[in-house]
């Protein structure tokens, strides 16, 4: 049969064809075919995202007076109102010995004492401590971003070595959109660019 092309004749009615189909349906649903059934069995998925404002905020537009569910939005909440059942805010959270001014922000999800000392040695973030106990539900654990130039991120794994961040929109939106083989992501990363 080597170098012989077999070509299929057969041809198809409606019937055939419909009759073929409604066997498919009604065959029971395969799992490996439903990627998502056991995700959404378990229900929505938990995130948490912290946001470090190294120049401060200002607590009365943030902080709710009251707690609990029924709480009354502050002007910095109010952009989240239909998503307010999803959310909790924190106050009342102090970590007495982190000090030193600016360089305190290096302890703001880990809470290490003394980051302005030169003995400072930085401890796991609550990020990455609550990736160690909770597998993720995502395709990306954490996403560490960044506004400033390449600057310091605020995750630190546990040996104390600051988890690299991504402070470019445009590389945060190929990891989480652009997919495929090397060849692909360029072409589809050139047709970005070109609009």
């Amino acid at each position: 049969m080597s170098g012989q092309v077999v070509m299929n004749t057969n041809t198809y009615s409606r019937r055939s064809f419909l009759r073929a189909a409604g066997i498919t349906l009604a065959l029971p649903a395969l799992e490996s075919l439903r990627p998502n059934a056991r995700a959404a069995a378990a229900g929505p998925v938990r995130r948490l995202v912290a946001c470090c404002t190294t120049l401060g905020i200002h607590a009365e537009n943030l902080f709710p007076k009251q707690v609990g569910r029924e709480f009354e939005l502050t002007p910095y909440l109010e952009p989240l109102q239909e998503i307010r059942g999803d959310f909790t805010v924190f106050s009342g959270v102090s970590h007495p010995e982190v000090d030193g001014g600016h360089s305190s922000e290096a302890s703001f999800l880990s809470a290490a004492p003394h980051p302005g000392a030169s003995s400072f040695r930085n401890t796991i973030s609550l990020d990455q401590f609550i990736l160690e106990k909770l597998p993720p539900a995502t395709r990306f654990g954490c996403l560490a971003l960044n506004t400033g130039n390449g600057g310091t991120g605020l995750s630190v794994s546990r040996s104390g070595v600051k988890v690299p961040t991504d402070y470019r929109p445009s590389e945060v939106f190929k990891k989480l959109f652009v997919n495929g083989t090397a060849k692909e992501v360029a072409q589809q990363t050139e047709r970005l660019r070109d609009g």
